[in-house]
């Protein structure tokens, strides 16, 4: 997942950097970075071979720098004035009228925009500090920001904006501050989680809060080995805040299609979309946005089934394939296929470039979510879900079917996504409780309506691929067509209850569980409370079509919970592997 990162000392620190990067054997390729040279501080760009190995720098000697990772290069810390260097990772609220109000272009990074605020304070007489505190009360939002000021050499400031943010210290004086545990855990002696809002001084002293009336007090550290991962599908659970946040940045930069894509838009009257397992899954969530803000008819096919079909593709009808690793068999047959029968326009949307996928279509979406370790699919899997709505507003552009209030209100919702998901993600306590319970039960329902259909669909997935239960998705309006009878009080069910135009006919639904002795356990963000045998746990509001994302987060957590407590091996579930090429 894309990282910001700072390192200090007394001495050079470029020789550490470049252990550090080898270490992680990162996965983020883009490489931005600013030195503090014998002059000016400069930035520089570098792409990482992978694995990690030397890196080669401009030059020898720099005792702080300050560094992203990313996959794309959209995020880099900005350099303001050979003055103040900054380091933002995240988003804020209302992005593009803060832009204007700073006399930026709408598509300017978060850095730049962390940078013209906090030059404005610093201009009309303030501290550095003060004018994070401003900052801080000032850009609501999901953001992690890293500040220098040459003025004041000898110190760099962070603010935790909302967005996960360490500070440590390691070996030979040095002082590290980074938004990744993993580059913490693996690098600092001792360390220090941040709190929300909270402004930390740090350099080549102990590093110190700075409170809102610039007091000080030192920071209780405690040993950076304790920040523990136990395993890389929670890792990548988490790390979702992340990855969804950097891809918002990449859609309002305008770097995910490309000219020739945009270009066959217009024209489409049709679009199927083929994939297999989880990436089936978002197929199906994604035709809902196709359709709705689109304005375009849309199918969904297995690959496997689709391969063998006898297909008739249209000449205004475009294919996109949807495979993670681009090496799903089945899906590049059913792109073989159809193109032996004459398919017009064929689309990759994977994670991985280069890939087999890639060099079949006419086009390339990339997820960009970087390496996941874990056979699940949890990070990538959002990231398909997030592309696939960009493209659904580019076809609505395009095709006149999305009107501009429409595009607003859902650029706005894309901005509070990854505050959203990680407001799911705290809601980890809660869904520990359920599994506690969950665990037990050989059999569940998942169950939802429209496009909380297929997420339902892929949250009975994941209980079947990591938690070994027998897990199945409905759409709640199908119960009464026969599964209502297996109801009992050993069947749980759990219901992904947003609330919208189809909560009503939900809760009818939930109400002749009930009838049946049934124990339901609800996601939602309406106005529900528990109560017996009626669990609820109160999802963010807000997010309008987006929500489905949120609602998969909260089942893959729970999944995960549930297969932790029955004593699973959890990144290696048994006779799965992550890619299938024959």
């Amino acid at each position: 997942m894309p990282d910001i990162l700072a390192l200090t000392a007394p001495q050079n620190v470029l020789p550490a950097f470049t252990q550090h990067c080898a270490l992680l054997g990162h996965h983020e390729h883009q490489l931005a970075l600013i030195l503090a040279g014998e002059a000016q501080p400069a930035l520089h760009k570098l792409t990482l071979s992978a694995p990690v190995q030397a890196i080669q720098f401009p030059q020898a000697h720099s005792n702080w720098l300050m560094a992203s990772f990313s996959t794309s290069g959209a995020i880099s810390p900005y350099l303001h004035q050979s003055r103040l260097s900054v380091a933002a990772l995240g988003h804020c609220d209302e992005h593009a009228s803060w832009c204007q109000r700073y006399q930026l272009l709408p598509s300017a990074s978060l850095s730049q925009l962390v940078t013209a605020m906090l030059a404005s304070e610093l201009n009309d007489g303030q501290t550095l500090a003060s004018s994070l505190h401003q900052l801080a009360t000032t850009l609501s939002g999901h953001y992690a920001v890293i500040v220098q000021d040459q003025l004041q050499p000898q110190y760099l400031y962070a603010l935790q904006g909302g967005l996960g943010l360490w500070v440590g210290q390691e070996d030979g004086l040095r002082q590290i501050c980074t938004t990744s545990a993993k580059a913490m855990r693996q690098s600092a002696n001792s360390a220090y989680e941040m709190k929300p809002q909270e402004v930390v001084r740090f350099g080549l002293s102990q590093p110190t809060f700075i409170a809102a009336d610039e007091s000080t007090a030192p920071i209780s550290m405690s040993s950076g080995k304790q920040i523990q991962v136990p395993h890389h599908m929670l890792d990548e659970i988490q790390s979702q805040t992340h990855t969804l946040a950097a891809q918002v940045d990449r859609y309002h930069s305008g770097k995910l299609f490309s000219t020739a894509l945009l270009a066959k838009l217009s024209a489409l009257r049709s679009i199927t979309l083929v994939a297999s397992g989880s990436s089936f899954h978002a197929a199906m969530i994604a035709s809902y946005w196709l359709e709705q803000l689109g304005g375009c008819k849309v199918q969904v096919e297995l690959a496997s089934e689709y391969r063998f079909r006898e297909v008739h593709p249209a000449p205004d009808e475009m294919l996109i394939g949807i495979s993670q690793s681009g090496e799903t068999a089945d899906t590049l047959e059913a792109i073989r296929l159809a193109q032996r029968k004459g398919a017009a326009q064929t689309v990759a949307l994977t994670n991985a470039p280069g890939s087999t996928l890639t060099s079949l279509c006419d086009h390339t979406l990339l997820t960009e979510s970087g390496h996941e370790l874990s056979v699940s699919s949890t990070k990538s899997f959002t990231a398909q879900l997030l592309l696939l709505y960009q493209f659904a507003l580019a076809l609505g552009q395009a095709r006149k079917a999305l009107s501009s209030e429409a595009l607003q209100t859902a650029e706005q919702q894309m901005r509070r996504l990854s505050a959203a998901v990680q407001t799911t993600l705290e809601h980890s306590k809660e869904i520990r409780r359920w599994a506690s319970e969950l665990h037990r039960k050989a059999n569940l329902f998942v169950i939802g309506r429209h496009a909380m259909y297929p997420v339902a669909l892929e949250g009975a997935f994941k209980f079947k691929e990591v938690a070994y239960q027998n897990a199945t998705g409905y759409a709640a309006g199908e119960l009464k067509h026969g599964p209502i009878t297996l109801i009992d009080e050993e069947l749980p069910v759990i219901a992904c209850l947003p609330w919208n135009e189809h909560a009503e006919r939900m809760l009818s639904n939930l109400h002749e569980i009930r009838s049946n002795h049934g124990e339901i356990f609800v996601l939602s963000d309406g106005n529900l409370a528990s109560s017996e045998r009626f669990h609820v746990i109160h999802m963010p509001t807000g997010l309008g079509n987006l929500s489905p994302i949120t609602y998969v987060i909260a089942l893959q957590l729970l999944a995960y919970h549930c297969a932790l407590q029955r004593g699973n091996v959890i990144d290696t579930p048994r006779n799965l592997q992550k890619a299938r090429t024959s």
